[in-house]
């Protein structure tokens, strides 16, 4: 069975006043749906190779919409067309919202603008973003290059980071990856309750902290996520948890227990591979002040650190840069600073759950829902090193080094 793991989802929660006045029940038995006033978006960047997973991740929305009391707008972004914003009714169809010539998907503007034109189109009290596509939590564009030979795979994915587009500009196809610090910096605050990544490695603290200000939750991975659709295997089992995206903190807990549920009861041992995690947005700043309590001023000793034995979220063919952040804190912190700060901790992640192992060779003994970098002296000539001091806030933690 051939494994093709890597995936971003761009997530968002989108709910119509269609139909707010009367509750109604798409099958016999079943109790009635009662019509809210909120809206998801789905952000699907599928201008790459997710783009083999749209038909399935539409046909198991359309489903979910069976029993979904909010509106679910979709951005969908595919090889070879142009993209069009529809929503879909509790019937399952396709009702065109706004057509867009071609255009790169995985440009922060790009996402503010469809944000926008959906909140314009299908007003509503409550908003929810989800982000489907390709990611590499914080890491940014170009790091790839930069680690082959050093004894990574060749292979190492260019498209493991926030967004992918593939557009064609003229004769030239165009390789776009968004960046986190420009995602941040071009939504306002407070766009949405909530921002669900159906996406690979955004369980990072320092993408989740440059964030902060944007939302109420996050519902992430701190490791990979599944991209597998012939064994219904593919990201977020939207069909199941679509009607709990509309239900506020309650429902995206069960969102994040049903997720968990999915994976591990799966029969193949090798698609038993999920990580999951519910953050409060609000505790981010709690909690980067109690790593800055351990880390401050302790960059040298971090630089030096022995990583061997740490928990990490991701398989043998990526370099070890995601690591669990309870471990390294826990390694590196007093007996009182790591109680101030597991304290902490368990405010910010309000959920989390992992499979005893990701694709039959990454084992998780630990999860504490969120990873860290560890900023080690053997990337300093790195892009991503660079990238993590000059762009990302978290990097603060250690004060003026």
């Amino acid at each position: 069975m051939k494994m093709k793991f890597i995936r971003l989802l761009c997530f968002c929660l989108l709910l119509s006043n269609l139909s707010l006045f009367t509750a109604c029940s798409t099958d016999a038995g079943d109790p009635p749906i009662i019509p809210v006033s909120y809206t998801v978006l789905i952000y699907m960047a599928a201008d790459n190779s997710m783009d083999s997973e749209v038909d399935y991740t539409l046909k198991e929305l359309k489903e979910g919409m069976r029993h979904s009391g909010g509106t679910t707008v979709i951005y969908l972004d595919r090889l070879e067309e142009p993209p069009r914003l529809f929503r879909i009714t509790t019937e399952g169809e396709e009702i065109s919202l706004k057509n867009y010539q071609e255009e790169n998907s995985a440009d922060a503007a790009t996402l503010l603008r469809v944000i926008n034109d959906t909140k314009e189109l299908i007003p509503s009290d409550k908003f929810g973003l989800v982000y489907w596509s390709h990611s590499m939590g914080w890491v940014p564009s170009g790091y790839s290059k930069e680690t082959r030979g050093m004894n990574v795979s060749a292979s190492f994915p260019r498209t493991r980071y926030l967004g992918m587009d593939q557009h064609q500009a003229g004769d030239v196809q165009d390789l776009t990856l968004m960046e986190i610090d420009e995602m941040a910096a071009s939504l306002p605050d407070n766009v949405a309750e909530f921002i669900l990544f159906d996406a690979c490695m955004m369980g990072s603290v320092e993408a989740l902290y440059q964030l902060r200000n944007k939302c109420d939750y996050f519902v992430v991975s701190p490791a990979e996520v599944l991209m597998e659709a012939d064994y219904d295997a593919s990201g977020m089992p939207y069909s199941d948890i679509l009607p709990d995206l509309f239900r506020g903190k309650e429902g995206l807990l069960e969102t994040c227990r049903k997720y968990y549920n999915h994976y591990n009861n799966m029969s193949a041992k090798i698609l038993r591979s999920a990580t999951i995690a519910m953050i409060d947005a609000r505790q981010l700043d709690g909690l980067y002040n109690a790593v800055g309590n351990i880390l401050n001023n302790h960059l040298f000793a971090m630089q030096t650190l022995n990583t061997d034995g740490l928990q990490v979220y991701h398989r043998a063919s990526l370099p070890r840069v995601f690591f669990d952040l309870d471990d390294v804190m826990k390694l590196v912190s007093t007996t009182v600073q790591y109680q101030i700060f597991k304290t902490q901790l368990d405010q910010t992640v309000l959920y989390k759950a992992y499979t005893e192992k990701f694709a039959g060779d990454l084992i998780l003994e630990r999860c504490s829902g969120l990873s860290v970098y560890v900023p080690l002296n053997k990337w300093k000539d790195n892009k991503e090193y660079i990238y993590y001091f000059n762009s990302l806030a978290w990097s603060k933690v250690y004060g003026n080094n």
